[in-house]
């Protein structure tokens, strides 16, 4: 990202560089090497795993709900784990680039997106690469070039185009290549690698969730190279990284979680706002909520001026909610505008019969997060507690209502779409 001092940098206020000097130094190949050996890269590695783990259990949390939101930071600490290992194992050798999902809707982190699908790769920054597929129904998707994640302090994002930018046959088909510089006489199209630019991401935007498939991807590397050899000292290196990732992702969303919290200003929202790592005309806006069993919060907003944009709730670990099973989050297709032009919805504990609902699963507190994406505009939305019984009085007269009937249809929906886009591994 090229305007870097217009973004923000979350609850941390560290940016990339400052967040690398907390980063542990690489070691020699030697000392590697004997590490492996002698046990102490698998010791080390299970020593970030507990320390992960410690941070979950010291995390404060309301204590009428520590149980079961405990359990919820366990199960999020799982997921990252995972996350770890793909990173370590499936993401290691540039030389055989593949695809994993990261975070998907079993594995949660960083406040993911729920109509996104996210795809990681990784790539030689001094290589070609052939990025292919269909776009098949998909809405949209962002592909970009990265340093890495922002969590480790790798959040330079070098290059990105969507699907705007692309040609694809009748088909859907489509084709890109990647190389640090484009070939001499090639037409087609091309995003430049840069020497920095580790990994490969894809977000894929499913707007339609009743009909949208996502895009099926592919990569290779061109001209062939053989993936290298796994060495003692490598495979230190790996188990290095799956400790370092899992629990320096954990201590960073957690802190951001705290500032957040408590930055909290009861009847206020934050505006949104780009964010380090992100695209350049993504916004962000992220908040808290707090609200007894018998309280609900009213969000509403004009509309951005946006291509794109979207809402959700997420919980004290800084994941989002289930949102196949319930219904957590909206986007601009699935959300009810009202006929004053305006967006409102209704975060609450229980169903409160309208159309805009956001289930809270219970929680009395966690995250507002909406994004604005790719957006001309950045409207200051307002939020309003309310007692839960008097929900109605606060809403105009035509707000849309939903039977429970309906609201079981939609969740139907739902389900079936995350089944669709995410298939087994």
């Amino acid at each position: 990202m090229s305007e870097r001092d217009d973004v923000a940098t979350g609850g941390t206020g560290l940016r990339g560089d400052a967040l690398k000097k907390l980063r542990r130094p690489r070691r020699a190949e030697a000392e590697q090497r004997a590490r492996l050996l002698d046990g102490r890269a698998w010791e080390d590695f299970c020593r970030d795993l507990a320390a992960a783990g410690k941070a979950v259990l010291d995390f404060p949390l309301a204590s009428a709900e520590s149980d079961a939101l405990r359990a919820e930071g366990f199960r999020y600490l799982l997921g990252l784990v995972r996350s770890g290992l793909y990173n370590a194992l499936e993401l290691a050798e540039p030389g055989a680039p593949r695809w994993i999902r990261n975070p998907d809707s079993q594995a949660k982190w960083g406040a993911e997106n729920p109509d996104n699908q996210y795809l990681w790769a990784r790539v030689d920054p001094r290589g070609t690469y052939r990025v292919f597929g269909e776009r098949r129904s998909v809405y949209d998707f962002l592909l970009e070039v990265k340093e890495g994640h922002m969590q480790l302090g790798d959040d330079r994002v070098f290059a990105a185009v969507t699907c705007k930018d692309l040609h694809f046959d009748a088909s859907g088909a489509f084709s890109v290549l990647l190389a640090p510089e484009r070939p001499a006489g090639y037409a087609g199209d091309f995003v430049p690698l840069h020497p920095d630019g580790s990994y490969l991401q894809v977000r894929q935007y499913l707007l339609e969730w009743e009909r949208e498939t996502p895009a099926s991807f592919f990569i290779e590397r061109v001209g062939g190279a053989a993936p290298a050899d796994l060495t003692a000292a490598a495979m230190a290196d790996r188990l290095d990284l799956a400790g370092e990732w899992t629990l320096t992702t954990t201590r960073f969303w957690m802190e951001w979680v705290e500032q957040l919290r408590d930055a909290w200003r009861p009847g206020e929202i934050a505006a949104a706002r780009r964010f380090v790592g992100g695209a350049p005309d993504i916004f962000y806006g992220n908040d808290w909520y707090k609200l007894a069993d018998d309280e609900a919060l009213i969000f509403e907003s004009e509309l951005p001026d946006a291509r794109y944009w979207q809402i959700e709730l997420c919980d004290p670990w800084f994941k989002t909610l289930e949102f196949a099973s319930r219904q957590t989050s909206l986007n601009h297709n699935q959300a009810r505008v009202d006929a004053d032009g305006r967006f409102r919805c209704v975060i609450a504990h229980r169903d409160p019969g309208v159309a805009n609902w956001l289930d809270t699963c219970g929680n009395r507190e966690g995250m507002i997060q909406y994004r604005w994406i790719w957006t001309r505009t950045n409207p200051q939305p307002r939020v309003r507690c309310v007692k839960h019984a008097a929900i109605a009085q606060h809403l105009p007269a035509a707000t849309v209502r939903v039977t429970p009937e309906q609201r079981r249809a939609a969740i139907s929906v739902r389900e079936a779409h995350v089944r669709r886009r995410e298939p087994a591994a």
